[in-house]
């Protein structure tokens, strides 16, 4: 049994946390100018994203793990960039489906396009097979949990 404190042997979760979250935000941040050119803010673009996987705000606010205030402004934005529609749902006239318009589609299209060239230069000082190796252990951790 570990003493309380003692560190466990091998490489430190909250350290390889801590990277992952510097990448994020450092990708993100240099691929903001470019997501403004479109009219996005980095939030606004992976809302985009999510839409057609979560049509409905709720479900959309879950699915992102934000505030339904949040995902209510996020929307009105969006919705006010011609980026979205709000359709009525059949049968319930109180529910709304989100939909992506035409510009939608196109700027989700510029922000990936964006997003995955400053990525990819990161991902240069790495060897294909360490490219390979990451995207394999990345897609495990995102998955469901695995006893």
């Amino acid at each position: 049994m570990a003493k309380s404190g003692a560190r466990p042997a091998g490489p430190d979760a909250w350290e390889i946390l801590a990277h992952l979250w510097q990448v994020m935000w450092s990708v993100l941040d240099e691929s903001a100018p470019a997501l403004e050119a479109v009219g996005l803010t980095s939030k606004a673009f992976f809302l985009l994203s999510a839409v057609e996987e979560h049509p409905f705000p709720a479900e959309l606010a879950r699915a992102m793990h934000l505030p339904p205030p949040t995902v209510t402004y996020l929307v009105k934005q969006m919705e006010a960039g011609g980026f979205l529609e709000r359709r009525g749902e059949p049968g319930d006239l109180r529910k709304f489906r989100l939909v992506l318009t035409d510009p939608g589609r196109r700027a989700i299209a510029s922000g990936r396009e964006t997003l995955g060239a400053v990525f990819q230069a990161r991902l240069t000082h790495l060897a294909t097979r360490e490219v390979e190796s990451f995207e394999w252990v990345l897609a495990r951790l995102s998955g469901p949990p695995r006893d």
